[in-house]
């Protein structure tokens, strides 16, 4: 387990590094092609969103428990298929009404049915995260070391080649899980498709939902916040999903055992401790990390405080939302979600007639948001208890941690503060994995 555990987090840690870097080169492009890129990145996340629909969440459930994983996942991938079709046809009549038609534009499209055609979600549900992380390395770090490398060499055409990188990575990371699962790339389509997403249609919009709280606003707030904001915007939020990548490498892990209410415990534990981490190292040392990904250092520094609550609120349950699905409790796994991402799309829209220059109110909405979902969660799974056993523990997290913190601070060295607050909740963590969850699970 532990074994697991090392690869999962190394090919996913690694990832997510070289994403976080190749922030601090894309923030020397020009304002337009961060926000382009950031739009296309963001674009790839409604369109993952839309095409899953509740269908992968659901596929994953049923190849953990079930032997028959194969046709699951065959019938999955075709319903997924022929659903992008028709997302890809959806779209396109959007933009013929709303935006101007362009070739990269168009190109970029294209991924919609590459997406659906990867099959790398199955092997969370197979027990064989290893793979899975793999494959999302691929996925992340080709991209990411094509955006250092477009800086580095000074490429003039970023825009198009990355579409191309994009449809490249996207058909590349496909053919390989399918290869993995030994079964077909290509797949039939299906004229009854809808049936599926119909059976599960309150996941789905659940699923949906969840892209709002995260670079999946993006592509909703360009429409009423300047280009400056958005760009501003996307590259501070690069930061909190890395903090979410760490979440959902914890969860992806434990997936088949988060039935045991104790392993949730501990599991949300540990995401609380990680949280308050983040947000010291955001609010103690930004030259050593903020500073890297933002275009305008200063003004990021006072608009952090609106989305360190998100952070936090985020980690009150790392794990509760997939324990509500295991638990069968979708409806309650649904509103969370739903009226979460409602808040926080209402409020973007509302915010953008106070100030649509300021990508403060897009941190705060998506704060509101994440406060809300895990409310709805948290008394879904346990009620008082829920928050009662968590609260009492982020307390003493707190006052822990920030000491800490001040202690390594008196040797007057910010850079080797950093590094030992870092390795004192490494190496924390670490024990909690080697002891107490490799007790529970065993």
């Amino acid at each position: 387990m532990i074994k697991k555990i090392f690869i999962v987090a190394f090919l996913t840690g690694f990832s997510q590094i070289i994403s976080l870097v190749s922030v601090g080169f894309l923030k020397t492009l020009d304002q337009s092609l961060v926000y382009d890129i950031g739009n296309y990145e963001s674009l790839i996340v409604v369109f993952t969103a839309i095409i899953s629909l509740g269908l992968q969440l659901v596929t994953v459930r049923d190849i953990a428990v079930s032997e028959k994983w194969k046709a699951i996942l065959l019938n999955s991938q075709r319903d997924r298929f022929t659903f992008s079709f028709v997302v890809l046809i959806g779209i396109l009549l959007v933009d013929v009404f709303f935006k101007r038609l362009e070739l990269e534009t168009l190109l970029f499209y294209v991924v919609i049915p590459l997406i659906a055609l990867n099959g790398d979600y199955s092997f969370y549900g197979k027990g064989e995260p290893e793979r899975g992380a793999f494959l999302s390395f691929l996925r992340v770090g080709i991209l990411s070391i094509f955006i250092i490398f477009s800086v580095v060499f000074d490429n003039p055409y970023v825009k198009i080649t990355y579409v191309v990188t994009t449809l490249v990575t996207y058909f590349v990371v496909g053919s390989l899980s399918s290869h993995f699962n030994k079964q077909s790339y290509f797949v039939k389509p299906k004229l009854d498709f809808y049936k599926s997403y119909i059976n599960s249609l309150d996941v789905g919009l659940a699923s949906f939902a969840l892209v709002f709280f995260g670079l999946g606003i993006i592509s909703f707030a360009s429409y009423f916040y300047t280009e400056e904001a958005v760009a501003n915007a996307y590259l501070l939020l690069k930061i909190y999903v890395f903090y979410v990548g760490i979440k959902r490498l914890l969860v992806q892990i434990l997936f088949k055992e988060l039935k045991d209410e104790a392993l949730v415990i501990i599991v949300d534990k540990i995401g609380m401790v990680i949280a308050i981490s983040v947000i010291i190292a955001l609010v103690y040392y930004p030259e050593y990390s903020i500073k890297f990904f933002a275009k305008n250092y200063q003004k990021s520094i006072e608009n952090l405080p609106f989305l360190l609550p998100a952070i936090f609120f985020t980690s009150i349950s790392f794990a509760g939302p997939l324990e509500l699905l295991l638990k069968n409790k979708d409806k309650t796994y649904s509103l969370g979600f739903i009226l979460g991402a409602s808040i926080v799309l209402a409020l973007v829209f509302i915010f953008s007639f106070v100030d649509n220059t300021n990508e403060a109110f897009i941190y705060l909405a998506i704060s509101v948001g994440e406060c809300s979902a895990i409310a709805i969660h948290g008394w879904g799974l346990n009620k008082f208890k829920f928050f009662k056993t968590r609260g009492l523990y982020a307390i003493g997290v707190v006052g822990l941690l920030f000491g800490i913190n001040y202690i390594f601070l008196l040797f007057g060295s910010k850079i080797l503060s950093l590094v030992l607050f870092v390795l004192s909740v490494s190496i924390y963590i670490l024990f909690v994995f080697r002891k107490k969850i490799k007790v529970t699970i065993d």
